[in-house]
């Protein structure tokens, strides 16, 4: 089943708030299949919570005949089962049986999501769809289309009413891709804060070689494998980014981390401080499992750590590569330092 609007098919299935047995969502970007499914998982299927998945080609051992029969054992714990299936574009013909067999079966209590760029080469796997599944097609976006896409994108990052060359320039740097722009719009709303974005914004943050998230970099300096941290930051200096504006952007995110670790001690509640700071319910909930990783002292103890930083590029008293290095040094909790 495919409507000319997925945006159409997908509110229908929330009006009816119940997700079909199963529901295939297919796009050449990422960032569209996810959201659809996010969307789905909290409207329809009342459950934001991330249910088990299974990628093919990342699957590790695992097995799909494996996966499918955890999604169907039955439990007393969760009378209703979802299973999300991703990469479907990769599987074998093979591979693609054993779920054309489980929705086959229409059991009320298996739910299947399954994501891809586009459907297998199974011709029994298309007729098993057509049959029993929901598939939910995005379109390549074109033309006015991407722009008002972008417009939706800036507003859910929580950036202020971008006048139409900043809009252009976002689509030219991103290149069309939705997955580049959507990166771009998360380190854009980083950047300005709040405030209008312009064109020297955009060109500023120099994104377009940059795949990496800043949110990720400050997930990496906090977690516990300094190897990761340091991947990481090698990867963005790689790619091109500017070490003052890593070095600027995550200053700004650990002093909103303090600022929330803070009213988070003195008791205040979640909607509250989201009120204080003026941010956007998309930044926030990127915000607040970082802050609520580190105690008050650690987290002052990382933002001298980022001054110290900031300073030393300016006195160029030590390479971009080796200071980044160094700095995940520090952050790391293995390390004896008042880090931990």
């Amino acid at each position: 089943m495919r409507a000319s609007s997925a945006a159409a098919q997908l509110k229908d299935i929330v009006g009816k708030k119940t997700c079909p047995g199963c529901l295939v969502l297919t796009s050449s970007d990422r960032t569209r299949r996810e959201r659809a499914l996010a969307y789905v998982l909290e409207h329809a299927a009342g459950r934001p919570a991330k249910p088990p998945s299974f990628a093919f080609g990342d699957q590790g051992r695992q097995t799909i005949q494996g996966f499918l029969a955890e999604c169907a054992e039955p439990s007393l714990f969760e009378p209703t089962r979802f299973g999300v299936i991703r990469s479907i574009e990769r599987a074998k013909a093979a591979e693609c049986e054993p779920i054309s067999a489980l929705i086959a079966k229409q059991l009320a209590s298996v739910h299947l999501i399954v994501l891809g760029e586009s459907l297998p080469n199974s011709p029994n796997f298309k007729k098993a769809l057509d049959k029993h599944a929901v598939h939910v097609a995005f379109e390549d976006l074109k033309g006015a289309e991407i722009s008002r896409w972008v417009e939706k994108e800036l507003r859910y990052a929580g950036a202020a009413q971008a006048p139409d060359q900043v809009i252009a320039e976002i689509i030219a740097v991103g290149g069309e891709d939705p997955d580049a722009i959507a990166r771009l719009v998360e380190k854009l709303s980083l950047f300005v804060d709040g405030s209008q974005p312009s064109v020297a914004d955009v060109r500023a943050i120099d994104p377009g070689r940059s795949a990496a998230s800043d949110f990720a970099l400050a997930d990496a300096l906090v977690g516990p494998k300094r190897a990761n941290a340091e991947v990481l930051c090698q990867q963005l200096l790689s790619q091109g980014s500017s070490p003052f504006m890593l070095i600027g952007l995550l200053a700004k995110t650990f002093t909103t981390l303090y600022r929330i670790r803070a009213a988070l001690d003195r008791g205040q509640g979640q909607q509250e401080i989201r009120n204080d700071l003026g941010t956007s319910p998309w930044l926030f909930s990127k915000y607040l499992p970082l802050a609520k990783q580190l105690s008050l002292p650690q987290l002052a103890a990382r933002l001298d750590a980022l001054l110290e930083a900031d300073f030393r590029m300016k006195d160029r008293s030590l390479g971009a590569s080796a200071l980044f290095s160094s700095l995940a040094s520090d952050f790391s909790p293995s390390s004896r330092s008042p880090f931990t």
